[in-house]
């Protein structure tokens, strides 16, 4: 498979994850997930994969996800995502829109299931 088609695929599967958290289909987003799973808030707060879909099913909404232009680097079954990254979220039951803005770095990782998310790691710009 070439790095292009490759890459294609990974935005492909990132756009999914967008689209699964605006939606809050948990299933979705544990297939889009490793086991192993490290998702890093932008507050430092670590989650392993249970925590982190535990969060968008019960604790958070996600209104607006939205991915800038990205730079996908492939080394043959990982792939490194780094980009700007928008998002709209509350927390369930509190009366605050966040606007979220950030840069996030993954990993996607290649094996016999397809490509997962291995790592997550954002960095908070500004939170208004």
């Amino acid at each position: 498979m070439s790095v292009a088609t490759t890459r294609d695929e990974i935005l492909a599967l990132e756009k999914r994850r967008c689209a699964a958290l605006t939606s809050g289909n948990v299933a979705a987003l544990r297939e889009l997930m490793a086991d192993d799973l490290v998702h890093v808030h932008g507050n430092g707060v670590m989650d392993d994969k249970d925590g982190y879909l535990k969060g968008v099913e019960t604790k958070y909404v996600f209104h607006r996800v939205e991915r800038g232009d990205l730079n996908v680097r492939v080394y043959a079954d990982v792939a490194v995502v780094v980009g700007p990254l928008e998002q709209t979220v509350s927390v369930r039951g509190v009366d605050k829109l966040n606007q979220i803005k950030a840069i996030a770095t993954q990993t996607w990782v290649r094996s016999g299931a397809g490509w997962k998310q291995s790592t997550c790691h954002n960095a908070f710009l500004s939170v208004a």
